[in-house]
């Protein structure tokens, strides 16, 4: 007998998601569900009137500004209802969600009540998939608060796999929960490195205040950022396969979660992209600006002390922090003199523009910003076509030549496009170039 296909028209096979059994419910849980669709309609309605119009257009710029344009539409609906949620759920206004000011307002009921209170509690956070059953029962782990829960969607058990990261809110309905919107699903080896980079903002931002905080301020004020960092790093995950890097990410998709090749592999692009990070207790520098002087090395130390100080679940230090002092030490940073040589950037620039079509006043143009640049950031030259790149790609947006793109770039210097964005995005901030 043919194989039937799943009732979602996938085109997959029939699973046990789609057994009729299954769709059987308890009709208090259907009536709480009810409720919660009730009060997602009515919050949507309130959020969309005109007394929010300006700090929707404030949020927006917030939200989207975090995120590289290389990477995202603005105008895609997933990313559109993920903003949507966020601006209800964690934008503050006058120190009040869209939520709060929704539940002094609406005239709920108690059940609304009481269901918007667990609500306004909630936060997006990273989950791993521990197990998904025949009845759609998905297990997950939040990773950040170190706690279980089980959401029952029939829909999405079909699509997730044990091992899988999930960057998403789950809402509560009753005795059971469900997820608020779409989330960012990452594979499992990726577990690592967004750990790490969650743990090393984290920090950076309770330094800001006299005490640690909670991880719930601290999803809560940083959700945007956590989300930028998820599509950077689903980027990275699926960059095409022409692209050196991600040839050997892609190779190792299938890997188990605790292969630690693979793991390495983003731990590495983590350390460069850390050490390359303007930072506000190093006074807006960078770790390597700060390492040219005894000063920055001092502060830098301390920070790198404090950071030490954060474990894992497993009570490991959740940083190689040597290897990160060592390649802050061996960059050639240390005397505070300028590399002789640039690698090459520079006759990849002009040979670059030149196959473009640019002419020799342009040619100029860029040599003056990877000048400027190289003198105050002092770049590592390591990968010479990720530079000449990011020049060509600056100069192209300082003329509004919104035709050239960083995936062109790319290809045409055989790098990854994510090493394109990472080198534009430290020349525009040391620059101090509009974006």
């Amino acid at each position: 007998m043919t194989d039937k296909q799943c009732l979602r028209g996938n085109g997959k096979k029939k699973c046990s998601c789609c057994d009729i059994k299954s769709n059987v419910i308890d009709i208090n849980q259907y009536r709480r569900w009810r409720t919660g669709q009730h009060i997602r309609r009515k919050l949507a309605e309130f959020a969309d009137s005109d007394v929010f119009l300006d700090e929707l257009e404030t949020a927006r710029v917030t939200y989207f500004s975090v995120i590289d344009p290389e990477m995202v539409d603005e105008k895609d609906d997933f990313l559109l209802e993920r903003f949507a949620e966020w601006f209800i759920f964690d934008y503050r206004i006058r120190g009040r969600s869209v939520l709060n000011y929704f539940a002094m307002t609406a005239g709920l009921t108690g059940d609304e009540e009481y269901l918007l209170e667990k609500w306004r509690r909630t936060r997006s956070s990273v989950y791993q998939v521990l197990r998904v059953d025949e009845h759609g029962n998905i297990e997950l782990r939040d990773l950040i608060r170190v706690k279980e829960t089980t959401v029952r969607d029939r829909h999405v058990a079909c699509e997730l796999e044990p091992g899988q990261l999930l960057f998403i809110r789950v809402l509560p309905l009753g005795g059971e929960q469900e997820f608020s919107t779409g989330g960012l699903v990452l594979p499992g080896y990726c577990k690592d490195y967004v750990l790490d980079r969650i743990k090393v903002d984290a920090e950076l931002y309770w330094s800001k205040y006299s005490r640690r905080g909670s991880w719930n301020t601290y999803l809560r004020d940083r959700a945007h950022v956590l989300n930028a960092m998820i599509i950077e790093t689903s980027f990275l995950w699926d960059l095409p396969e022409g692209n050196t890097e991600a040839g050997e990410i892609l190779a190792m998709e299938g890997l188990a979660d605790t292969d630690r090749s693979t793991s390495e592999l983003f731990l590495n692009y983590f350390y460069e992209r850390w050490i390359n990070e303007p930072m506000d207790l190093l006074n807006g520098k960078t770790p390597l600006e700060a390492y040219k002087t005894r000063s920055g090395r001092e502060k830098l130390h301390k920070l790198l002390k404090a950071l030490e100080k954060v474990e894992n679940d497993d009570g490991e230090p959740h940083l190689d922090l040597p290897s990160m002092w060592r390649i802050l030490s061996t960059s050639q940073f240390e005397t505070g003199s300028v590399p002789a040589g640039d690698g090459g950037v520079s006759e990849l620039i002009r040979d670059g523009l030149s196959k473009m079509g640019y002419r020799k006043q342009h040619v100029n143009s860029a040599m003056e910003i990877w000048q400027r640049f190289k003198n105050l950031a002092r770049p590592s030259c390591k990968k010479p076509g990720a530079w000449a790149a990011a020049v060509i790609y600056t100069l192209a947006k300082s003329q509004g030549n919104g035709k050239v793109s960083q995936n062109e770039l790319a290809h045409m210097f055989n790098v990854s496009a994510s090493a394109v964005s990472n080198n534009y995005s430290s020349i525009r901030r040391t620059l101090q170039l509009d974006g």
